[in-house]
């Protein structure tokens, strides 16, 4: 059934009718189009008039790109161009200038008025090219939709969508303001010493003692002397996170186990001097033999002054002395190392090197982490240069026992008896041997052949050798005594003792069967064995 042509449908329906032509038959079935089709401007004269051209067949006018007809409210703005009006061949057409006038065209603008054409296009938006206008509905004095004042239903649409918007909104916060809270709770509980504690987001180590969840007592400020120099001065607690240590301004997590302890004792600052121990001139006479037996160390000096530091405390104001250097006195000194409780004993082996024996003895002692002191004869250490040198990479000392036992004038035991020269060459010719094979220098320590320095012979010495060392303990392993008794020898030292045995000057088979066996009972008795420079670092 065709449709009124006032009937509200969408833009594409009305194209297609007006096309077509089915918009322009009325719903009691009276066509226009027929009924002009009949008439003598139809069929007659004007069948090709202006007007057929502009209302039925021309649409282009009516779309705005026609002649002056196209210039209602149907044409298109932006492609209407204007066309000069031409005098048609039917001016005496009555419905142009005749009698009824212009205006009373019933199909254009006559009677009806300008917008009361029935089917004029103008009455519908028509979108027939990208960017072209949308027709209007409207007269040029109505105001037109999405160009200036909103329609009412928009203005309605737009009213009822803002509490839309705003209820999102609100609802967006209130999650977001909760999810916030889950993750960043204000207030948690933490385990402090064993108890759960409910605590504020932020709180640190050192929050909990100031809120007295934990009460530690701090420790004190010790002064240089041991005493206390102020009570409460120490760290105020000690503190642990979780199994791991803290410090006071490390922040707490929910959950988190706290342990909070005492604080510790903290030793004052103090301001430390050096100052200079004057040594003494109390030497020991020396003229005779008998000097030599008043200590193992023997010692000739010019005097050497010693040192001390003094701490001062500078909130105690209280002074502790330490000695870090000996003061050596000038003259001649016979003395024990002064070795308190340390259970320490310097082996001594004299008469070597021998390549199989002292060999053997080096294996002795690195078994038992023991360590000694070699004193060896000068003309035998360069053909014996291969365990000369593994007794100092294993961390034993050498020292000189001279260079040929003080042969010749000195009988091989007494050096007394060698003239002053002599007794020089003895001594050079030793630490250089010693020296030459090594690629080194040592300390010029020494033993005197027989114990026999006294008398002139330190004075003639005395720019030459530094130490002279004696014993303490004799075990007469020269004399071939047997290996148990040697055993027993050495087991009978006591602390800072020293032992004299030897490696070299003959068979000391029994020297070194007596060591083995000794060195492990000594070792299980918290023995140390320490060499002459080790032992003389003790002081007297």
């Amino acid at each position: 059934m065709p449709k009124h042509f006032s009937e509200p449908d969408s833009p594409a329906p009305r194209r297609r009718r007006r096309a077509t032509g089915e918009d322009r038959v009325f719903d009691n079935g009276y066509d226009p189009r027929q009924d002009f089709a009949d008439s003598e401007y139809g069929q007659g004269t004007y069948g090709q008039d202006a007007y057929g051209q502009d209302q039925y067949r021309d649409q282009a006018a009516t779309r705005g790109q026609g002649t002056g007809y196209g210039q209602g409210n149907g044409a298109r703005r932006g492609s209407y161009t204007q066309t000069p009006y031409v005098q048609p061949p039917y001016a005496q057409d009555p419905y142009a200038k005749g009698g009824h006038g212009q205006q009373q065209d019933p199909y254009t603008q006559g009677a009806y008025g300008r917008q009361q054409d029935p089917y004029a296009e103008s009455n519908y938006v028509e979108q027939e090219a990208p960017g072209a206008y949308e027709p209007s509905p409207y007269t040029d004095d109505e105001p037109r939709r999405g160009r200036g004042a909103s329609s009412p239903r928009r203005q309605g649409k737009q009213k009822r969508r803002w509490p839309v918007a705003l209820a999102a909104v609100l609802v967006v916060a209130v999650v977001g303001i909760g999810a916030y809270l889950f993750f960043n709770p204000p207030f948690y509980k933490v385990s402090v010493n064993g108890t759960e504690q409910t605590i504020e987001a932020g709180t640190t180590v050192q929050g909990i003692v100031d809120k007295g969840l934990a009460t530690p007592t701090a420790g004190n400020l010790i002064a240089v002397d041991g005493s206390v120099a102020q009570q409460g001065g120490g760290t105020a607690f000690t503190a642990t996170v979780n199994g791991a240590d803290a410090q006071g301004d490390q922040k707490l997590s929910a959950g988190d186990q706290v342990q909070i302890n005492n604080g510790q004792d903290v030793d004052e600052d103090f301001t430390e001097t050096t100052e200079t121990i004057p040594h003494g001139e109390s030497g020991t006479d020396y003229s005779t033999l008998a000097s030599y037996y008043n200590g193992a160390i023997h010692v000739y000096s010019s005097g050497e002054d010693g040192e001390k530091t003094v701490k001062t405390g500078n909130v105690s104001g209280k002074t502790v002395e330490e000695v870090t250097k000996q003061p050596t006195d000038a003259g001649y000194s016979s003395y024990n190392a002064n070795v308190g409780d340390d259970k320490v004993l310097a082996l001594t082996f004299d008469d070597g090197p021998w390549p199989n024996q002292t060999a053997e003895i080096l294996d002795i002692l690195k078994e038992n982490g023991a360590h000694a002191t070699f004193f060896q004869i000068g003309n035998q250490v360069a053909e014996n240069a291969e365990v000369e040198k593994r007794i100092v990479a294993e961390g034993n000392q050498v020292a000189s026992h001279t260079w040929d036992h003080a042969a010749g004038s000195g009988q091989g035991v007494n050096m007394t008896y060698m003239s002053a020269d002599e007794q020089r060459a003895e001594m050079e010719k030793g630490f250089k041997a010693i020296e030459d094979t090594l690629g080194t220098s040592i300390e010029h320590v020494m033993r005197a052949p027989g114990g026999n320095y006294y008398g002139s012979l330190i004075d003639n010495l005395k720019d030459i050798v530094d130490v002279e060392v004696g014993w303490d303990v004799d075990t007469e392993d020269w004399r071939r005594p047997g290996a148990a008794a040697i055993e027993q020898a050495i087991l009978s030292a006591k602390p800072g003792d020293v032992v004299l045995m030897h490696d070299g000057g003959g068979d000391r088979s029994q020297t070194i069967e007596g060591l083995r066996n000794a060195l492990p009972k000594l070792v299980q008795e918290g023995y140390k064995f320490v060499t002459i420079d080790q032992l003389m670092a003790y002081g007297k």
